[in-house]
């Protein structure tokens, strides 16, 4: 009875070492998923990033849908700009947000004629 109790014992003690061995390997793994440069993080925050960006030109859009109801017309260049300084400053053909993160070239922005 003795050697039986003993063996399984020693089972026991074998497969935990082997599970926490097995364990460091897959958080080692995963660990190095989410910290390199291709990290899941990384693409998370870069996604962010550019939805953020499509926002502001959506709303723009919208602002010249909106204008181009009220005159009738297809909004011209000039009035890009007006509606464009509400959301940040303008510097040559492109739009630089209030937070300064974002440049948008007049060019990526639908709804408008030169």
């Amino acid at each position: 009875m003795k050697n039986i109790f003993k063996r399984n014992q020693g089972i026991t003690l074998i497969s935990l070492v082997i599970t926490i061995i097995i364990l460091l390997i897959l958080s080692g793994i995963t660990i190095g998923a989410i910290s390199r440069d291709n990290s899941l993080i990384n693409k998370a925050e870069e996604d962010s990033k550019n939805a953020q960006r499509e926002t502001i030109i959506e709303k723009i859009e919208a602002d010249l849908y909106n204008q181009k109801i009220k005159m009738g017309t297809t909004p011209n260049k000039d009035i890009l700009k007006e509606i464009a300084k509400n959301y940040g400053t303008i510097s040559e053909d492109k739009l630089i947000t209030k937070d300064g993160n974002y440049e948008i070239n007049f060019d990526e922005i639908i709804g408008w004629e030169e």
